[in-house]
């Protein structure tokens, strides 16, 4: 009990000295003290530390193979204390040199469905020891490796779906009922269209397609803060809970800028071109990263339209048929 009461006498001194610190350098506690603010003497916030709490259930994690990962939405409510601003350039030049708008839509010609896009996204913010940081990603979404990946996950767990074999071992029934698409050379996953697994796959498919250019926009989002400084601890995260409600408590420091948007676009343009970055003559960190959205991250970024899409009932028969049916 004694040496209860010297500790806690000696802890008294020690919360004085950091209240006293906190008045000196103008940081107050905001809401449940989670959130701390330091203020310039003018009375404006200059540097915010605090705590977010992401949750699955709101789509701010997704858990993939046990892992945690922060989707685009995790990450903007994350931004909410490190301030990142996020740039749409309008050009980005791919791989091979072409300069093309931004984002950049590659066509299937013969369905005139998009089969892929190419967007660019850069952040600009300060990291957490208060250095200026740009970061630029290019971004490729493959629709049609996502779907290849998708019908190879179907028939590997249900071999009545389809296979994987090499096109010349396709019988002519197979031919006739299913679908064969290449991985490398001649070798490829043939897949049973009549088959519910692979249904479920193509009709994904369809809304990946429809909704690609707001998903790929997301994941380059993602991407970017994902490589910055302020962010790159929470790109996975330790969650914690029952399946489907797990949350995680993330940490986070963010500073104020007294630049405009002008101002930051200014400098992602000088980015842009290679020339050298200063902001009150010092360098700015210049992160760039060219992409393919993975397979997990095209899972788990869905569009909330999108999400509804998926979510809606399906129609049976007696619903939709009008031709005589049950009786």
């Amino acid at each position: 009990m004694a040496t209860a009461e010297k500790n806690l006498s000696l802890s008294v001194p020690d919360l004085q000295k950091q209240l006293e610190a906190y008045k000196s350098q103008n940081v107050a506690v905001l809401g449940d003290g989670e959130v701390f603010v330091r203020r310039a003497a003018e009375g404006q916030i200059r540097a915010i530390k605090g705590a977010v709490t992401l949750s699955e259930s709101n789509g701010e994690i997704a858990v993939i193979k046990d892992k945690a990962m922060t989707t685009g939405k995790g990450f903007n409510a994350a931004n909410q204390i490190t301030s990142l601003s996020i740039i749409t350039p309008e050009k980005l030049t791919l791989p091979d040199g072409s300069v093309v708008v931004n984002p950049y839509p590659i066509m299937d010609q013969e369905s005139g469905t998009i089969r892929k896009f190419w967007v660019k996204k850069m952040a600009v913010g300060y990291g957490p020891t208060g250095n200026l940081v740009l970061t630029s990603a290019t971004l490729l979404y493959d629709i049609n490796m996502y779907f290849i990946q998708d019908l190879l996950k179907k028939v590997t767990y249900n071999k009545e779906a389809g296979r994987v074999c090499f096109e010349q071992m396709l019988t002519d029934e197979e031919k006739q009922k299913g679908i064969f698409y290449k991985i490398d050379g001649g070798m490829g996953v043939w897949a049973d269209v009549n088959h519910k697994d692979i249904l479920k796959a193509i009709d994904t498919f369809v809304n990946k397609k429809q909704f690609a250019e707001r998903n790929a926009q997301t994941i380059a989002e993602r991407l970017v803060m994902a490589k910055h400084p302020a962010l790159s601890h929470i790109a996975y995260v330790n969650a914690q809970g029952p399946d489907k409600q797990r949350t995680a408590k993330v940490k986070l420091v963010g500073y104020m800028t007294d630049m405009d948007q002008g101002q930051l676009l200014e400098l992602a343009q000088k980015a842009e071109k290679g020339e050298d970055v200063k902001v009150d003559g010092k360098p700015v960190e210049v992160i760039e990263t060219t992409a393919e959205a993975s397979y997990e991250e095209m899972a788990a970024q869905a569009d909330d339209e999108e999400q509804l899409q998926q979510a809606a009932p399906e129609e049976t028969p007696s619903q939709t048929d009008t031709g005589g049916g049950l009786f």
